[in-house]
Parts: structure tokens; sequence; C-alpha cells
């Protein structure tokens, strides 16, 4: 028996992914290419590696495997990032979301310090907006920022676009605030959040009269606040927890879709942006932490 490297991590890819289209939007491939891969796979080692449904899940055979399968491919993307490493120099300044924060950018920045030894990457991590004015301030030579999706430009690399709706913790529910003797309480990230203006605006248009209850810069914080029956927020649909729900009233105040982007600025080496940005493309596309 023979296992392919590459066949291994399309495995692990359409596990994650929870079907074999957005596997293949990761990989890069077809879908039909990455159930032919999988399909492949099976038949090699003799065994059902994953549970075909509405989300793909790996049978006890298919962990078992991805066990191994994990630290194969660690140790061979490890070699070829090590034996194709480049000589390029320079330095570049790298601004990201905190929505990115943790392991996948952190995976990926040592990978391209693995690849480009000779680049000097200097990282900062903000709420979007304050990252976007760092790039327009030349404070910084990349950004992965959160813009509204009908603001990315023709040369922004789209990582993902997801919908905002407006959460409440499980158990609690709030009428919409039409008096000021009983406002609407709003848990916020506070100024830099790249759709805040578009949240306030949403409740602006329809008369509710509100008041921030409490003010975090970070999603676990304002994830805590919400779930514990602070108030209401608008929120990404992926970033509500087991102890929230969506508001019943969310379909009154719309907020537009939000795009995570990689923009580039004209601050450093263009080999050394182009060098990043493949990388950081490569390794976050369709990707949410």
């Amino acid at each position: 028996m023979k296992l392919d490297v590459e066949s291994l991590r399309a495995l692990r890819t359409v596990v994650e992914a929870g079907t074999f289209t957005d596997a293949g939007t990761r990989l890069g491939m077809t879908q039909s290419a990455v159930s032919w891969k999988i399909k492949r796979l099976e038949e090699r080692v003799g065994l059902a590696l994953v549970k075909r449904g509405t989300e793909i899940e790996a049978t006890p055979d298919g962990q078992d495997l991805l066990h191994y399968a994990e630290r194969i491919l660690e140790a061979h993307d490890e070699a070829v990032e090590r034996l194709g490493r480049s000589d390029l120099e320079g330095v570049v300044r790298l601004g990201a979301n905190e929505d990115l924060r943790g392991g996948a950018l952190a995976d990926v920045l040592a990978r391209f310090g693995r690849m480009f030894p000779q680049i000097r990457l200097d990282v900062r991590v903000q709420l979007s907006g304050l990252v976007r004015e760092w790039l327009d301030d030349g404070e910084v030579d990349m950004a992965v920022v959160q813009i509204p999706a009908s603001s990315v430009r023709p040369d922004d690399v789209v990582l993902w676009t997801d919908s905002i709706t407006w959460a409440t913790g499980a158990n609690h529910s709030f009428d919409p605030g039409t008096s000021s003797d009983s406002p609407l309480p709003v848990v916020s990230f506070g100024p830099g959040l790249v759709y805040l203006d578009e949240a306030e605006e949403a409740l602006k248009r329809s008369g509710v009269r509100w008041r921030t209850v409490l003010e975090c810069p970070m999603l676990s914080g304002v994830q805590a606040a919400v779930g514990a029956g602070l108030g209401v927020a608008a929120l990404h649909s992926r970033n509500l927890t087991a102890e929230m729900q969506v508001w019943e009233h969310a379909d009154r105040f719309p907020v537009p879709d939000i795009s995570e982007v990689i923009r580039t600025g004209v601050g450093a080496d263009p080999e050394v942006l182009d060098a990043l940005r493949d990388t950081l493309t490569a390794a976050l596309v369709g990707v949410r932490t």
C-alpha cells in the first residue's frame, strides 16, 4: 500500500471544510477532482474514509488515517519549504484584523518565515478599521482586513464573504427600543469595527432608540456579553456560539455583507509583497478562524 501525500491533503481538507466544493476552493481544484482523489484513496486502502451526506465527516477509519496524515503532511511541507527556501531579501509590514488571530495567522506566518528567511516581517493586529487607516497612511505595506462586500477592489484578494446578523443570548429577548425609557441595549466592538457604522445606521433608519451597554474590541468579550444577556450585537453569522441565537427582530435592521480581503499597499519591494500575498492567499482562502 502506498499513500499519496496530496490525497492525504485532500482528505484532511474535505473533513475540515465539510463539503467537496469548499475543499476544492481551498485546494484550487474542482469538486469532481477532490471527490476522485478521495475515492482513489479509499480504493487504495480498501476502507471507507468519509461519510457522504449534507456535511462530510470522517469514518472511524478515516479518523485513524487523519491522525497519521497530519504528521506526514507537516513533515512533507516543512521539508519542501526548507529545500525550496528563497534568497529574496527585504522588509514587509503586515497589518491584520483581530478575526485572524491565533492558529491560522500564526501558522501561515511561520511558513512564510521558513520559505523566506531573509525577509523581515513585522506584524500588527487590530480591528479592521484601524488596520485600513495604517495601510492608507503607509504604516503597513499589506493588510488583511474586513470591508463591506460592495467595497471590494479589483486588486483585492477575497478570502471569504459572510453575512452579518443581530444576535442575542439564547435565553434572552429584547424588544426594539422605541422610547427613551427603554432603549435597546447594544454590545459593541467600539471604534475600528468595519461594520459598526452600518449597524448603527440600520438602527437609526428604523427610528430605534439604543444605547451601548458594553464596548469591547475582542470577539470573545462580545460573545460572552451577548451570551450572558447584556444586549444585542451585530456579528458574523459564523461567530454565533451555542449561548446565542439570532435576534427575533434581526431582519428589521439589515447590515451589508462583509468580505475579508488581502489589500496591498505600495511601500515595500513589489517582489516581497507578491511573495507575502501569494503565501497568505494559498493558506487563507476560505479559512475562517
